[in-house]
């Protein structure tokens, strides 16, 4: 029996939807080595961030960085400690950089204890939140780098400058009403230490003591090695799923006290572990526990 030409297009196309995983507009892993970076360098697509201060990166950084301090990254207001810049800002910002559509953005940071290491995902966010898709962090950053003594530059390197016409992100992200509407149906990461989330302890900043209700504890410290690089992909995978299952498509939502910490959890779970439907609270615990009519639980 003789099969028509289009049923056997068809058939094709559909085999090739099937058995072909969906084309991404990333083409860089998230989480790239030094060993990466230094074959690299020459890159032309390549755009290199150190976060550090700029009197670090003026002492020493990877040659071709350019400095890009965290705080640009960065906005504060009188009800959050830690937001996104404004629109203009943060275009300006990316485009200073020489940042295009076709670039490939390496974020290079100190990463010797946690309140450095976690820096890296936040700006990660805030770049893919301006619709910059190819962004991705140095493994063990600045101080990785320089234990295994690869060169270091002294001179101050001055991007070429572009103007970037991105599309915000907004998906990537949610406000107070919206986890409000969601306890009890989504699951709530809550990534601080466990004192905080115990409510034995909590930040100045922060007006009552515990955590969303039905939250569950996954530490940001926790995915890092003494060293300071991200824990191997297993590791992270069985520390995951402890906490928030296997389910790659539940809803998840990560929040921490100000909105600085959660998107380690939310770049790992979603960009490195394949979780589908994760986002973040930006205005996190600092907002939820100024609004009295929102319940805590200790």
């Amino acid at each position: 029996m003789k099969v028509r030409k289009p049923v056997l297009l068809t058939l094709l196309l559909f085999s090739i939807v099937l058995f072909c995983p969906p084309v991404s507009a990333r083409d860089i892993n998230p989480i790239v080595s030094t060993e990466w970076l230094s074959a690299n360098l020459g890159n032309p697509r390549l755009v290199m961030i150190d976060i550090r201060k700029p009197e670090e990166y003026r002492e020493g950084h990877i040659p071709g960085a350019v400095s890009a301090y965290y705080g640009m990254w960065v906005s504060a207001s009188q009800e959050r400690h830690t937001e996104y810049p404004p629109q203009d800002d943060l275009f300006d910002a990316v485009g200073d950089l020489g940042i295009t559509a076709d670039s490939i953005v390496v974020i290079i940071c100190k990463t010797y204890a946690c309140f450095y290491q976690v820096m890296a995902p936040r700006v990660l966010c805030t770049l893919q939140y301006a619709g910059v898709e190819n962004v991705c962090i140095l493994d063990g950053g600045h101080d990785k780098w320089v234990r295994e003594k690869r060169g270091l530059s002294s001179e101050w390197v001055r991007p070429k400058r572009t103007i970037y016409q991105g599309r915000l992100n907004k998906a990537l992200h949610v406000e107070k009403e919206y986890v409000a509407g969601r306890l009890g149906k989504a699951t709530f990461v809550d990534v601080r230490e466990a004192v905080l989330f115990g409510g034995e302890k909590k930040q100045e900043f922060v007006k009552r003591y515990g955590r969303i209700p039905g939250s569950v504890n996954l530490p940001a410290s926790g995915a890092y090695t003494e060293l300071g690089t991200f824990k191997k992909k297993e590791e992270l995978e069985a520390l995951a799923a402890k906490v928030v299952g296997t389910d790659r498509s539940k809803e998840i939502i990560t929040y921490c006290d100000a909105g600085k910490c959660c998107p380690t959890w939310a770049f790992i779970l979603s960009q490195v572990l394949g979780y589908k439907n994760v986002r973040l609270y930006d205005g996190s615990f600092e907002e939820w526990t100024k609004d009295p009519s929102l319940p805590v639980a200790r």
